[in-house]
């Protein structure tokens, strides 16, 4: 029973993340129900999987606290709407740190790549032609992305090794790494909308594709 159990509250995060990264793909929206639905989840996961109330939840309780907070500064800077920060949080009670690490260079990966689509396709609509893209500032941040997932595909054992021996450190250099690719596409998107080209992630799409992916993975055997 337990494991139905468990398979059903795994069924119906997928089910949510789905619908959320259609809606934000549609209308650049999360509804506040879906966050909300995922985050009052989390708890019926805990219990399902005996998680102690110290140090477990509130362990958990604290990472979802710092997910927050990190991204409420994305959200600031107008790099990530509302939702996709509520929808981060939300997560982050469920994942434990090392799933959620990666969960987290998956999205950022994710999110940039779709980042230089949208610029990509809106410059051209308006603009008329791949000529008329801003290379100088595109290029550069293409292949700095490139050579990130490179070297992510060829490193990942090691980083996965390095999440569960040095959690802190591996934590301090995927906010690192976060940093960069967000100071590349911040670059990216200012140099657009210079050109008179807003465009607008649907992050909620990288969210739910970097979760599900990660999801995948037998991560959370340490809880059962």
């Amino acid at each position: 029973m337990g494991d139905v159990f468990l398979t059903l509250l795994l069924s119906a995060l997928g089910l949510l993340l789905v619908s959320a990264g259609i809606e934000d793909a549609r209308s650049r929206n999360i509804a506040n129900w879906k966050n909300a639905a995922i985050a009052l989840l989390a708890p019926l996961w805990w219990w399902a999987n005996g998680l102690a109330l110290w140090p477990d939840i509130a362990l958990q309780l604290g990472i979802a606290s710092l997910v927050l907070g990190f991204f409420v500064g994305a959200y600031a800077l107008g790099q990530m709407g509302g939702g996709d920060v509520k929808l981060l949080a939300a997560l982050a009670l469920w994942l434990p740190g090392q799933p959620l690490i990666g969960m987290l260079v998956l999205m950022s990966l994710v999110g940039g790549l779709l980042t230089m689509v949208m610029v990509a396709e809106r410059w051209t609509q308006l603009r008329g032609g791949l000529a008329a893209l801003p290379w100088r500032t595109i290029a550069p941040g293409a292949l700095a992305l490139a050579a990130l997932v490179a070297l992510g595909w060829a490193a990942w054992p090691r980083f996965v090794a390095l999440v569960a021996g040095q959690p802190v450190l591996a934590a301090f250099s995927v906010m690192a790494v976060l940093a960069v690719i967000g100071a590349g596409l911040i670059a990216v998107v200012r140099a657009a909308r210079r050109g008179g080209v807003v465009p607008e992630t649907p992050y909620g799409v990288a969210i739910a594709i970097s979760t599900l992916l990660v999801l995948r993975e037998p991560i959370f055997n340490q809880f059962t």
